[in-house]
This record gives C-alpha cells, structure tokens and sequence, in this order.
C-alpha cells in the first residue's frame, strides 16, 4: 500500500490553520474539533500519514503556540506518529529537541537505546536535557543506568538534568555517588533531593546539615528529602531515626527556616516542612501554618499538626489569636477545633473565642466556630450553641451538628443535655426545625429516648417543623411510638409533611405501617404517592404487589410509576415478568429504563429478548441502561446479540458499557466451559 503523504481533506486542513490562532481557547477547541473529525470518519492510511507528516512540520514551526498545539494533537494519537519522529530524529538536523519531547510523553521502554545516544552525543545542550527529561519519563533500569552513566560527563548541566530526570524515577543512588555533586553548588539541589531515596541511615546527618545550606532550593530539597527519608527508614524498622537526628541537631536558626518553608509556593515542599514541624513538636510554626491554609492540602495537614502537638499547640494558639485577621479567623478555628476533646481548663479562652465567633457576620466562618466548638467545648458550650439553632441555614444546621457532637461527648444524662430535651417541646421556628435534626441524629444508634419529643412536633403549627419532625423520626429505626404518630401523620393538610412520613416509615422498617402506606397511595399528591410507593417498596412486603401493579396501569405521574416498576422487579412472578416486559415498549423512556432494570432478576430468556430490543432505542441513555441490564443477568444468550450491537453502536459511552457486558458474558462463558467434564 502506498502510504506517502497525501493532501488532507478540506475539513482538515481547516482545523489545522486553527492551530496557530492567537487565543489559548481557539487552540485548544481546534485540537477538540480534530479529534472529533477523526473519530467521526475515521482517516484512510494515506490520510493518516499526511496529517502526521504535517503535525510534525508543526513541531519545527516558527510559532510557539503551534509547536504546542502540534505537540498535543500527536500526543493524543499515541504511538501512531512515533515512526515519523523516530525517522526524523535518527536524520539529525533541526527540531531534535521537539521528537524527543515527543518521546517523554509517548516514548516506549524500546525507545530508550536511541534517547541515550542522544543524551550522550548531542552537540546540544537543550536536547539533552529533553532527552534526560524523557529518559527519566520513560523509565526502567535501561533508562536508569543510562542516567547514571551521564554522572560521569564533565558538563555540570548534563548532570544536573540526569539528577532531576533520577529523581523522577525514585532512583536509590548511594551517598558517596551524590557527595561530589552536594559539593557543586550547580547540582547541589538535585543531588539533596536523590538522597531521600537513598533509603540508608548514612543519608541522614548529610540532610539535616543541609537544612542550614545558603540557597533556599537546597534547603527545601532537603525537607522533601528527609520526609521521604523518613517512610524509607520507617519501613526498615526505624521510625523515629529523623524526628531523634533533628531533636540532637536543631537549633532557632534552622528551626526559623523550617516555618518559612511551610509558605513555600510548591505544596510539596510546604507539607514536608510541616511534617518536620510536627516531629520536632514546634508549636511556634503555627504562624506560618495559619497563613499557609489557603492550600487545601496544608489546611487538611495542619488539623492533624495541632493535633500531634497536643497541649503544647494550646497556648501558641492563644498567642496568635489577637493578631489573627477576619480573613483567616476561619482558619484559627479549625486548627483550635484540632485541639480534640482533650482541651483543658487552661484553653478556657480559646474556647471563649469559639463561643465569639459564632456570631460572625460570614456565616462560613460561624459555621467553623459551631464545628470546633462541638469539637473542643465543655458543657458550658451547650448554651451558647443552642442560642445560636435559630439562626438560618447553613448556621443553624452547622449549630446543629455541633450540637449532636457535643452531647455524645458529654452524655445525653448530663444536665446541659437534659435541658436540650426538655426544650425541644416549646421550640418554634427555625429553632425547633434545627432540633429535629439534633434529635434525629441522636437517636441514630435507635434510642428511643428521643421520639417523645419528637412526637410532639408533629403537633406543631407551622409545616415545615412537622416535616423536620417527621424526617428525624425516619432516623430512629425500630417499633416505637414515633411510627403509630407518623401513620397518623399521613392524614396531615400539608402534602410535604405526609411525604416526610411516608418516607420515614420506609426508613424505619414498618412493617405495621403497609395499610397506611397503602392508604397513602390514592393521595391526591403525587409526591406523596411516590413517596408511598417507594417506602412499601422498600419493606418488600408481598401485600402491596397488587395495589403496586394497579399503580403502574392506572397513575399518571411517572415519579409514581418508575418506583412501582422498581417493586414489581422484585416479585418475580410471571404476572409481573409480562408486565415489566410490556413496559420495555413504554414511550417513556424513563418507564422503560425502570422496567429493563426491575428485569434484572427474572431468569427467563424472555426477559432477555425484552431488553435486548431496547438496545435498538433512539436515546443513548436507554440503549446505556439495557446494556447494563444485560451484563448483570448474566444471560449467555445474549452475548451474540450484544456483539453485533457493539460493532455498530456509535455513542462512546454507550459502547464502553457495551465492551464491559460483553466481556463480563465472555467471561462468564470461558468459566462456563472450564467447569464442563472433560
């Protein structure tokens, strides 16, 4: 076949004239929109290898942004242009450094004797760095003895590059190899960072003295390499080997430097500064940690830090508090939230900024206070909390929250707690919404010592308080009073509230309550008979079958209809099976997803025949679920089916569920087979 490059077709060649536009966005819909084209036709050979010849004439090209886009298009058609690079790389000449860029990201292990002739006899520099680079991005023990070999150069660049693309690859390189390189201040940085893989106790005394080294890149090398240090000699059977050697050797001036690295701009560095922090138990770094927590991942570590610390952590928070800024107070009461149940008499004022802090004006940070305080607070901490329910979402859910903490802490006995439910009946509002919620979740573990007061409101007058009510009981399983008054419930004015019962007598497991569920199923609210629907569905009591299939025959609101179908798949009588059967012809395709997946547990290969006729449906998402279906029934017959749909199947997601049923059939058949005698 005569695979020389040919003129592209028009559409093409349009979207590449888009890969030198001077927007950022252009660019990158412009390589969106050729991917596209070539998967929606896909590209004759001849065709394919003129577009590669082309993308790479990009790599070479005057423009920046070009090379770029280029760059990125032949990464995304993987090892398909690598002969080309490969070709033009072995020729010499200009845009090396390009081919071999192109190698890091889709190189191969094979790959690896060329880009170490590069690295080795390229006249430059750039290029060999890129094949360092590409080395260290390909990897394996090829790639490694190859770098190491580059030690032996006399430029300090090329070292330097083969240090970093080391590095990359975990490589363990002894420490009297890397010594001549700490000595250069040129390859000093990159050699500090190898000797955290070293995994030798020999590694140790070199690093910690390096913590002092003038340039700050070196010494933030020498944090990452001690942590990583730290996990190697950790696995050895000496876990504490860093935190003793930095205990005998630290002094203020290195201790100083530690904090700053916990603001260094590269997270990495940050959290291993922050991990030398906590093995030194340096309280004093918390400064630098608080203004370091607008990273996410230093802000995840630093609760855990004040925890290591312990009650050391206490008064350097207090210290720091005056002095903290409306900007970062949230922050402060998550590292005072850190401090655990554990805080003392002496923590009095941090608790007290808690308490202050609710009443912030940024109801995010009040929400902080609220958590921390259920956290750390004493039982002087209920007051202050249960003034603060009534405040409005999300405060008083957060409230709430802390509230729930706060009283497994202190035991529903004691008398803060007792106070909290003997309030509970004369709360109105927002206030008696938000108890609901301590309540409901209180008696998660089902004590009943809190549907009483629950219970009662239910009486109350406004709605939305019987629908916190109501919702709560649904948290307290077992057969208490609380089911009796949400059965009655059921009759209530407000359609909300007798959907909050319904479905917490599904939660609960009811099995008395199916006559009023039933009852609740001819409601004049569709909310409500769906919710119906769904809590007898869940008590899968064989009563409601009947009044399950008059529903999916005779109601009118899908949201009804698609839980009964739900019910009926779990029947498994033949009456049922024609009927989920029927309902795979359903216009709705909603109805019809429902009812290929109630198919699922019926056995029938008539079953099967119903689904596989929804592979053929003009929604993507109906042909999705069916696949889906069709891969759990595990019905073999299906297989052929299944295979031929796949090769014709355009939509993408649609064909990776496709390749997933047809392997999991493939798979049941070979066991299949394996088990018939010989």
């Amino acid at each position: 076949m005569d695979l020389t490059p040919q003129p592209l077709p028009p559409e093409l060649e349009r979207l590449l004239a888009r890969f030198s536009g001077e927007s950022w966005r252009e660019r990158k819909q412009a390589v969106k929109d050729l991917q596209a084209a070539l998967e929606r036709v896909p590209p004759t050979p001849e065709v394919l290898v003129a577009l590669l010849e082309r993308l790479l004439d990009g790599l070479t090209s005057e423009s920046v942004p070009a090379r770029s886009t280029c760059h990125e298009m032949l990464v995304h058609l993987g090892s398909s242009g690598l002969a080309g690079a490969l070709r033009r790389l072995q020729a010499g000449g200009r845009g090396a450094r390009m081919y071999v860029d192109l190698l890091a990201d889709i190189g191969k292990p094979e790959h690896v004797p060329l880009l170490a002739v590069v690295l080795q006899t390229a006249t430059d520099d750039n290029v060999r760095a890129s094949a360092a680079a590409a080395l260290g991005a390909i990897g394996g023990p090829a790639a490694e003895a190859a770098l190491k070999q580059a030690l032996a150069d006399s430029s300090d660049m090329l070292q330097l590059f083969a240090l970093d693309a080391l590095r990359s690859i975990g490589a363990a390189l002894s420490v009297d190899l890397l010594l001549p390189r700490i000595d250069n201040a040129v390859t000093r940085r990159a050699a500090t960072s190898l000797l955290g893989h070293s995994a030798t106790p020999e590694a140790l005394d070199l690093l910690v003295a390096l913590l002092r080294d003038s340039m700050a890149g070196v010494r933030a090398a020498a944090a990452v390499a001690l942590v990583t240090l730290d996990a190697a000699l950790a696995d050895q059977g000496k876990p504490d080997a860093v935190a003793a050697a930095l205990a005998g050797s630290i002094d203020d001036a290195v201790r100083q430097r530690q904090r700053e690295l916990v603001e260094h701009r590269q997270t990495e560095v940050k959290i291993a500064a922050l991990e030398l922090c906590r093995m030194t138990k340096d309280a004093g770094a918390l400064r630098h940690v608080l203004s370091a927590m607008s990273d996410p991942v230093v802000r995840e570590r630093a609760a855990g830090f004040v925890t290591a610390l312990g009650a050391e952590a206490g008064p350097a928070l207090m210290a720091l508090a005056p002095s903290v800024g409306a900007a970062t107070l949230g922050d402060l009461f998550v590292l005072i939230g850190a401090l655990g149940p554990e805080v003392g008499p002496s923590d009095g004022p941090l608790i007290a900024v808690l308490v202050a802090g609710l009443e912030h004006p940024d109801p995010a940070t009040a929400c902080v206070a609220a958590g921390a305080l259920g956290r750390v607070g004493d039982a002087a901490a209920f007051a202050p909390l249960v003034a603060t329910l009534g405040a409005p979402d999300p405060l008083g859910e957060a409230t709430a929250a802390a509230l729930v903490v706060l009283t497994e802490r202190h035991g529903p006995a004691a008398p803060a707690a007792a106070a909290l439910l003997r309030g509970a009946t004369t709360a109105t509002g927002t206030r008696a919404r938000n108890l609901c919620r301590v309540l409901g979740a209180l008696g998660r573990g089902g004590d009943t010592r809190y549907v009483p007061p629950l219970v009662a409101l239910l009486g109350a007058p406004e709605p939305l308080v019987r629908v916190a009510a109501a919702r709560a009981l649904g948290h307290i399983a077992g057969e208490h009073e609380g089911v009796t008054a949400l059965c009655m419930v059921l009759h209530d004015g407000d359609a909300g509230v007798r959907a909050a019962a319904c479905r917490s007598l599904g939660q609960v497991g009811a099995g008395a309550a199916v006559q009023a569920l039933l009852g609740a199923t001819t409601d004049d609210s569709a909310q409500v008979r769906a919710a119906a629907v769904h809590a007898l569905v869940s008590l899968d009591n064989p009563v409601a079958l009947a009044r399950l299939r008059e529903i999916v025959l005779a109601d009118s609101s899908p949201s009804v209809v698609i839980p009964a179908i739900a019910g009926l798949g779990r029947g498994g009588g033949d009456l049922d099976l024609t009927l989920l059967m029927s309902l795979c012809g359903s216009t709705d395709h909603e109805v019809a997803k429902a009812a290929a997946r109630g198919l699922v547990r019926f056995s029938a290969h008539r079953a099967t025949a119903a689904v596989l006729g929804l592979l053929a449906h003009d929604r993507w998402d109906v042909r999705w679920a069916a696949a889906e279906v069709l891969a759990e029934r595990g019905d073999l017959t299906a297989l052929a089916p299944l295979r031929r749909v796949q090769a014709l199947e355009r939509d993408p997601l649609v064909r990776q569920v496709l390749a997933g049923a047809v392997a999991r059939l493939e798979g049941l058949a070979a066991a299949s087979d394996s088990e018939l005698p010989a």
